[in-house]
């Protein structure tokens, strides 16, 4: 219960209305900008609004480069308030229920950040293309010619997209994992910032190199990030029991 007041209170501290303004604009420029780039591959092929969709979701360039820099820009000062922890850990009455609390922001804020991702991109693709619960001829023709196999689309669009949201969902929640821990080792915003932007930039680039898109291929990536994550959560404790945060930091 007390984990829960500290996760409601660190909710209502850690959603900036500016932050997430322009995270949200963002978002929609680049689904925008995304939505027009495939509109010229539409004459070739009659794509539906899944397929779009499933191209932004899978996108790097969407993905690592312009997503993940308005996600860490959302999160990165969740753990920053209340002069680092003092007043909160007070209130919490020990530092793993305090982390544990910032743990539930830190997912609370994945998850809204997410669901907005998918939310805008699905509405502007839904604009723009017809809907179909089935993969086009055209389209698993168009992914297989981009070096794609053809095994990306055996099963049906709705459970494919489920499995590759997922998996981006939990890439940046190990993201988020990454700036929790060099926020409590570094005690500044900036160093979380940059090192959790690094991070996650040379592990979406890895993730690159594997071409497989299949619902078994984005299930065993979930699997390996929510290890991750869990692992980087242990990480955190270790360092929090050895850390000062009588002091103030930024």
């Amino acid at each position: 219960m007390k984990i829960l007041r500290g996760a409601a209170f660190g909710i209502s501290e850690h959603i900036p209305a500016a932050r997430w303004c322009l995270a949200i604009a963002a978002v929609a420029f680049s689904a925008a900008v995304s939505v027009s780039r495939y509109i010229d591959l539409a004459d070739t092929a009659a794509f539906s609004s899944f397929e779009i969709l499933f191209m932004i979701m899978t996108d790097p360039i969407n993905i690592v480069f312009i997503y993940l820099p308005a996600y860490l820009f959302t999160v990165c000062g969740i753990m920053f308030g209340s002069g680092f922890g003092g007043i909160e850990i007070l209130r919490c009455h020990s530092r793993s229920d305090w982390l544990a609390g910032k743990l539930i922001v830190y997912a609370v804020n994945t998850v809204i950040f997410f669901a907005a991702v998918v939310a805008i991109d699905l509405t502007v693709c839904s604009r723009t293309f017809f809907f179909s619960d089935v993969w086009s001829s055209g389209f698993v023709g168009f992914r297989v010619m981009m070096g794609n196999p053809a095994s990306d689309f055996a099963s049906p669009p709705v459970p494919t997209l489920i499995c590759a949201s997922a998996a981006v969902l939990m890439f940046y929640f190990f993201c988020g994992m990454v700036n929790m821990l060099v926020s409590v080792v570094f005690g500044r915003e900036s160093a979380a910032l940059f090192i959790s932007l690094l991070a996650g930039i040379c592990i979406g680039m890895l993730n690159t190199m594997v071409y497989s898109n299949d619902t078994e291929s984005q299930l065993i990536r979930c699997a390996i990030l929510v290890a991750a994550s869990l692992l980087m959560y242990v990480f955190c404790l270790a360092a929090l029991s050895r850390k000062d945060l009588t002091r103030r930091s930024g």
